[in-house]
């Protein structure tokens, strides 16, 4: 005789109704937190860091001292995506804003460099050609707008004698791979502060 087939019922593991549990807490908070990243990511920063009044990161220059070398030619056919800041060897060289010191580095081309990230996650200073770290610099330290972290130099590709700081922006791709991202014109955010502009280029 035949028998009507009676779906069996699944009997869940009591580990599994708590691994479950958890997933359905955690996941709807870390896609928030995607989205947040994402979200900042769609909007203008070059206008949003123009907004900020950043700190012109070498000590006595102002705005209308900047030159926009950011589509200069480098060797190897490279794009300089910076500015160079010059001023006498051993100028105090400042925070432009809040973060921290992510990266302490020396090396062919930039020399003592320094990577900062922005207390937003998302934005990397990157200070090069540095004559030294200033005291008490550290990988992982704080800093404040205005902290003195080192002073300009010569070092790494720099011609000798040519004292400037090379000073560039970038905005992470992820926030967990501070040394990829893409490049923003330091001249645009500093020199062309609504701020600045009001005033002169000071």
């Amino acid at each position: 005789m035949y028998q009507p087939h009676t779906p069996r019922r699944h009997r869940w593991h009591p580990l599994a109704v708590v691994v479950a549990l958890l997933l359905a807490l955690v996941a709807p908070a870390a896609a928030q937190g995607t989205h947040t990243f994402a979200s900042a990511i769609a909007a203008d920063p070059t206008d949003e860091l123009r907004a900020r009044h950043l700190l012109i990161p070498v000590e006595g220059i102002t705005a209308a001292q900047l030159r926009d070398t950011y589509s200069s030619a480098r060797s190897g056919g490279r794009a300089h995506d910076a500015i160079d800041i010059h001023a006498p060897r051993g100028t105090p060289v400042r925070a432009t804003a809040d973060g921290t010191i992510r990266k302490l580095h020396s090396g062919e081309r930039g020399g003592l460099s320094l990577y900062q990230m922005d207390d937003d996650g998302r934005t990397r200073f990157y200070y090069a050609h540095l004559d030294q770290y200033a005291e008490g610099v550290a990988e992982g330290r704080r800093v404040r707008r205005g902290d003195v972290i080192g002073y300009v130099g010569d070092t790494g590709n720099a011609q000798p004698g040519d004292y400037h700081l090379h000073f560039s922006i970038a905005i992470l791709d992820h926030p967990s791979r501070w040394w990829e991202g893409t490049n923003l014109n330091p001249y645009d955010v500093l020199a062309r502060a609504p701020s600045r502009l009001a005033h002169g280029g000071q």
